[in-house]
């Protein structure tokens, strides 16, 4: 506390703070910054100026002022946010457009991405995953995630969706089976209305999403089908 810098205003202590304080609060200080130039604990200043009107102006203007503040640093951290996230989303499509020559020799990854590029999820969202009722489509599918991005098998993750008319413990097994991911790893299921029975026998054990959340691998495989595209002109 230093009092050397007001004026001296009267003997009696209580008194002589009383008036520093309300001095600083009509300066526009808030009980914080008040409490730091002279020592007059917060709850004290509120209730010396809790009913003031001009003491409540005061806080209006310094809720604004802080609403501001806080405002542009919440713009400068999204834009930071922003900036650190297009150099990592730089540095994985580099890293893509490195691995590609290699990879494209090998037929498990020319094949996996094809399927992908055609059948796959493309939007950037963190997720790789792929929708589909082929069974062999879905098993090339799954190599391809667990051979050549080498995704840890606790990791993948199954939606399945079924007719009315399935039999969906049977469905689940059948896809727990052909794809060798255990029942505990299929998160959502979703029974959908009946359809035509040309369809249904299309779709005898439903449709399956078989997906990750990635977002590197979200991105390199974007690049490397736009690396793979390339490559055929």
């Amino acid at each position: 506390m230093n009092l050397l810098r007001y004026p001296v205003l009267g003997m009696n202590r209580k008194t002589n703070l009383l008036a520093l304080a309300t001095h600083l609060r009509q300066s526009g200080k808030s009980y914080s910054e008040i409490h730091k130039e002279i020592g007059v604990p917060k709850s004290t200043l509120s209730n010396w100026f809790v009913n003031k009107k001009w003491s409540q102006q005061v806080k209006r203007k310094l809720q604004i002022k802080w609403s501001e503040i806080d405002t542009n640093r919440l713009i400068k951290i999204n834009k930071n946010r922003r900036f650190i996230t297009l150099i990592k989303y730089a540095r994985y499509r580099k890293e893509a457009t490195e691995s590609f020559q290699k990879l494209v020799g090998l037929p498990l990854f020319l094949i996996g991405l094809s399927l992908y590029w055609g059948e796959g999820q493309k939007i950037e969202n963190g997720v790789v995953g792929l929708i589909n009722s082929d069974v062999n489509l879905l098993k090339t599918i799954v190599s391809f995630y667990r051979k050549i991005l080498k995704v840890p098998e606790e990791k993948l993750r199954v939606a399945l969706f079924v007719y009315k008319d399935n039999n969906l413990d049977k469905a689940l097994n059948f896809w727990s089976k052909n794809l060798k991911i255990p029942r505990s790893q299929f998160i959502k299921t979703q029974v959908l209305p009946s359809r035509a029975k040309l369809t249904k026998r299309k779709v005898k054990h439903g449709i399956c999403n078989i997906y990750f959340s990635n977002t590197e691998f979200n991105i390199k495989i974007q690049q490397w089908i736009k690396l793979l595209a390339r490559k055929q002109v």
